[in-house]
């Protein structure tokens, strides 16, 4: 199971990183755009690819999305606001949904295929690093919104119910980054991967990486990133190591607040898999179904620097 909730944090820092490119300059708008894009994923879908609705039928009231991230209603209008600004979002009577113009429907393609291939890099992944028996189903039954409907629950559920309690979202966000980075040569090693499938890896295998690199890495302000990481170390949950590197360390996983937080997300994950399987998406051949190819990995480092 931490095989799957590895690859799964990858997921979500690639998710983070390609709506920062599609949203630049304020890293905590993606969460309300996954919120409003699933709930107007039949609208988006309706044709079997995606493609902007004549006329929004769903919408998100913005009392229930704040009431979903956790977070305060002020701060969450503020944010929708912003997205509004953009012309991503509209508000009506019944809630917020995607503005459905033509130069939204060019954002909101680069995103739900985006994030409709993170998740079948992820299923690849899962095949050629994991040992899972699933059910497959006889006959593929399934288009690209029972793909994108699962990725986007998937991607929703630690910030929707899962995150360490008293931490912020943005530093929820620092801390999954660097989880990612401290055991990215154990989750894509077909061996090391399969050795911890269900372990937490040695500390002598664990990477750090310097908060000046994560931070641009996760288009955050050096400042901010500082700030959320000192919040993080006075709650136990990352090291410092030499050399102003920071890592996630097992005893800071082994922290009450966030022992128990990998376990459920992945739980879901794993059924949303079975889900795509019994619908004949055989995890084997899952690259077959890119809409535009195999997503990079989340790139860390600043410009010129080697990539983890």
């Amino acid at each position: 199971m931490r095989q799957l909730t590895r690859l799964r944090t990858e997921m979500s820092i690639a998710t983070a990183q390609l709506t920062a490119r599609l949203l630049p300059d304020e890293p905590m708008l993606g969460a309300k755009l996954g919120i409003v894009a699933r709930i107007c994923l039949p609208d988006w879908t309706s044709g079997g690819s995606v493609q902007r609705p004549d006329v929004p039928t769903r919408a998100i009231p913005m009392r229930k999305m704040a009431l979903s991230l956790g977070s305060a209603p002020e701060t969450t209008r503020r944010r929708v606001k912003m997205l509004i600004d953009r012309g991503v979002l509209i508000a009506s009577g019944q809630g917020v949904s995607l503005a459905a113009t033509d130069a939204n429907e060019a954002l909101m393609r680069d995103y739900y295929f985006g994030i409709h291939d993170l998740f079948l890099r992820l299923i690849e992944d899962m095949a050629a690093t994991c040992d899972l028996d699933l059910p497959l189903g006889e006959t593929p039954s399934f288009g690209i919104s029972d793909i994108l409907e699962r990725a986007i629950d998937i991607l929703m559920a630690p910030i929707d119910t899962y995150r360490p309690v008293g931490s912020s979202p943005l530093a929820f966000f620092l801390w999954a980054a660097l989880t990612v980075v401290a055991v990215r040569d154990v989750t894509y090693d077909p061996v090391l991967s399969r050795l911890y499938a269900n372990a937490i890896p040695p500390d002598d295998i664990r990477a750090g990486i310097s908060l000046r690199e994560l931070a641009a890495a996760l288009s955050l302000p050096y400042a901010t990133a500082w700030r959320q990481m000192q919040a993080l170390q006075d709650e136990g949950l990352v090291t410092r190591l030499g050399g102003n590197r920071w890592t996630v360390l097992t005893a800071n996983l082994l922290n009450a607040s966030v022992r128990e937080i990998g376990g459920p997300p992945s739980q879901i994950l794993l059924r949303k898999i079975r889900e795509m399987a019994l619908l004949g998406l055989d995890p084997a051949q899952a690259a077959r179904h890119y809409r535009r190819g195999r997503p990079a990995l989340a790139k860390f480092g600043l410009p010129g620097a080697p990539a983890i």
